[in-house]
């Protein structure tokens, strides 16, 4: 029996080696249920699962081995002992039953408790999503690494020698958050950082739980762990304790995910736990010239570095093309999108293709989208931070919703109204569908009217008659019927509708159904029928079926849990989602168990560099683009949240300079080039502009540096 941990870059085969260990287990008639693999993400598990799949066809074991991350187990064992714990942790009523809260929910309700001291943060100038977004991140990351929430702002305002006022925005955060976890305690509800404090605090303590560990886990498989937070490495040094055998990966180098609290030395800390350290230094899936590009690069940015094994080969051979130079942003675009065209006509799938900046705004995705149109290639861009409102099939979802409630009162702008059919209904412009919403609009303010001129139909184009109908009576038949398949809506003949309607009563969804269900009606019955936009669009149904789950999630809360009365409106759950949703609270993906999930179709992936890394993606070619942008050295401006003050090794009163900043944003600098050329297979291709897209003028580190390589002779 031995305990092993296994330290490598990427591409090294740790996770091979794990996967093996896991079959080998099997194979060795050990109980699948005394197995337990950790993972940083779901998308990760796929590949222990398919590796269980081939195994189980030729043995017949118990039970399953549990394959999943630290935080889909965190819920499961604080759901599991919750009544042996819940009057610890300091719940209100500990014989009710917690309801989760899904970090929809979980940002509904905060709103609801900073609406009222909006203005407390009115010399920050934040979007309220941001101050959302950080107040959370702040409570989420003090659970992850197990201080108190009452020690938020003394640790940031170690971080902060400007104006004294932001001492007094930290303290009101600290507020906030303390009224959220109040808020929570007194209602039996568990947002994500309660879920990892009351699993650190309460359940790691107790012995019960740890005989219930020692008795299920058995043996243990560990993937990356330098992308986890301190809470998982605690968990693991308990179960490395009482277990019989160990497999722990760490990659080097890591700790991407500090912002959503990884801790690489907390991980590191598990190597003396275990009997044996093996190190993986030869990357089996990047080419030696893209490997010695990543680590001329780390060197260039920080000299400390000790030199990588592979790094003897040229590393100027990584290079697709030589640097591509513009003065103008779009001018770097065209660059882009020429060398892809060729790399396309060479062979390359578009799928093997990645193009990464330190920022993906919404015009990137549409120029790389429209110019690679015409040659078949598809464009997927992923931006967890974005918000869902800002996604035009979601606006266009919202906006027929109001019409199909006119109950609400909301009246809907033309151009609301015009960019949803232009959405809605395949091939129909913004310009012709403007001609139809103000024909629409004056015949009723508060429903989608049926519009009959022949001369308006004449003038958009017959064509689009159909499809408009049809949307207009689904509305307001309030979805009770489809005629989607219907020749023409005349050829239904009276006897039958009446038929029809004598034998099943029809349900009134706008009326009667949850707005997940009506969504989802909706598209099924009409939007991805013939003539409508989200036809064979795959993209489309993936950011319905994302909305669709979002508004489910929110509501199942608002039905499971019986909130006390203390101000917070019983709310018409559909209209608050809305309401929520239009202020740019909900974004597409942004907590630990919402990776990007990209299906495997022939896509050119578009990604900030750092999400690109975070969710483990791997490429044949990458395209870096605004190399010159100060962007891939600068963190994020989160004035009310730091990565590293807040976290388990920072000493508690200890300043936060402007030398500890340099370190650490030439140290992220230095991971993140080594750990994206760890995930090239083949080339990189780097790209400028001297102007970036907002027209500045820019001169950051890695373009310095990459000119630094080039011109070093092998």
């Amino acid at each position: 029996m031995s305990k092993r941990y296994l330290v490598g870059p990427a591409g090294s085969g740790k996770t091979t080696r794990l996967v093996a260990g896991l079959a080998d287990l099997i194979e060795q008639n050990v109980r699948p249920d005394r197995i337990l693999a950790l993972v940083p993400q779901q998308a990760q598990a796929r590949v222990y699962r398919a590796a269980l799949a081939q195994v189980k066809g030729r043995f017949r074991a118990r039970g399953e081995p549990a394959v999943t991350t630290i935080y889909s187990l965190v819920l499961q064992h604080v759901s599991l002992f919750f009544p042996l714990i819940a009057e610890r942790a300091g719940f209100a009523n500990p014989h009710r039953e917690p309801v989760m809260l899904n970090i929809e929910a979980a940002q509904y309700f905060l709103d609801r408790i900073v609406e009222p001291r909006i203005t407390d943060f009115d010399d920050l100038k934040l979007f309220r999503p941001r101050l959302l977004g950080q107040i959370l991140d702040c409570m989420n990351k003090a659970a992850e690494c197990g201080f108190p929430l009452d020690e938020i702002a003394t640790r940031l305002s170690a971080a902060w020698t400007g104006d004294p006022q932001r001492l007094v925005s930290y303290r009101r955060v600290q507020d906030v958050a303390l009224a959220f976890r109040s808020f929570c305690l007194r209602n039996s509800l568990l947002d994500f950082s309660l879920q990892m404090e009351t699993f650190a605090r309460c359940l790691l303590q107790a012995p019960s739980y740890r005989d219930y560990v020692e008795a299920r886990y058995r043996h243990l498989l560990a993937d990356n762990l330098e992308e986890n937070p301190p809470v998982m490495h605690d968990f693991v040094r308990m179960v490395l304790a009482t277990c019989d055998t160990a497999l722990l990966a760490e990659d080097t180098p890591g700790g991407y995910r500090i912002f959503l609290g990884a801790d690489v030395d907390s991980a590191r800390t598990l190597r003396s736990a275990c009997d044996e350290v093996v190190t993986f230094e030869h990357s089996y899936t990047t080419a030696p010239p893209v490997a010695a590009f990543g680590a001329a690069l780390r060197r260039q940015i920080d000299p400390t570095v000790e030199p990588a094994g592979g790094s003897a080969a040229d590393p100027r051979g990584a290079l697709g093309d030589a640097p591509g130079s513009a003065r103008y942003w779009t001018g770097m675009v065209d660059w882009v999108v020429a060398h892809i065209q060729e790399l396309v006509a060479q062979g390359v799938h578009p799928r093997d293709i990645a193009v990464l900046a330190p920022y993906v705004e919404d015009v990137l995705r549409f120029e790389l989208q429209e110019r690679l149109r015409p040659d078949g290639v598809r464009v997927r861009a992923v931006r967890p931070s974005r918000p869902l409102y800002d996604h035009p099939i979601v606006r266009m979802l919202v906006t027929l919703t109001r019409l199909a409630h006119p109950q609400w009162d909301e009246a809907v702008a033309t151009a609301d109204l015009a960019r949803a059919l232009a959405v809605a209904i395949a091939g129909l412009d913004v310009s012709r569908a403007q001609l139809i919403a103000d024909a629409a609009l004056r015949a009723s303010s508060r429903r989608l009217a049926a519009l009959e001129d022949q001369a308006l139909w004449q003038r958009v184009g017959m064509r689009f008659y159909e499809p408009y109908a049809v949307l207009q009576r689904w509305l307001e038949d309030g979805g009770q019927r489809s005629e989607v398949g219907d020749q023409k809506s005349e050829e239904r003949g009276g006897e039958q509708e009446a038929g029809r309607k004598g034998r099943h009563p029809e349900v009134n969804l706008a009326e009667a159904a949850p707005l997940d269900l009506y969504w989802q009606t909706l598209f099924t019955d009409v939007l991805s029928q013939e003539g409508f936009g989200l036809n064979e669009d795959r993209d489309g149904a993936q950011v319905c079926d994302k909305l669709i789950r979002s508004a489910r999630g929110f509501r199942e809360v608002f039905e499971r849990a019986p909130l006390e009365s203390n101000g917070l409106p019983a709310p018409d759950i559909a209209r608050e989602y809305i309401k929520t949703l239009n202020e740019d609270i909900l974004a597409a993906q942004y907590a630990p168990e919402r990776e990007p999930d990209i299906a495997d179709d022939d896509a050119v992936l578009v990604a900030p560099a750092h999400t690109y890394l975070i969710s483990n993606f791997r490429s044949r070619c990458q395209f870096w683009l605004d190399i010159n942008s100060q962007g891939w050295y600068e963190r994020v401006y989160q004035p009310l949240t730091h990565p590293y003050v807040l976290s388990r090794r920072w000493s508690v009163g200890r300043m936060w300079t402007d030398e500890d900043e340099h370190r650490a944003r030439r140290d992220m600098l230095g991971k993140l080039l080594s750990g994206l050329t760890y995930r090239c297979a083949d080339k990189v291709f780097v790209a400028s502009s001297q102007l970036s897209i907002s027209g500045d003028e820019e001169s950051g580190p890695l373009a310095r540096a990459i000119q630094r390589v080039i011109a070093v002779r092998g």
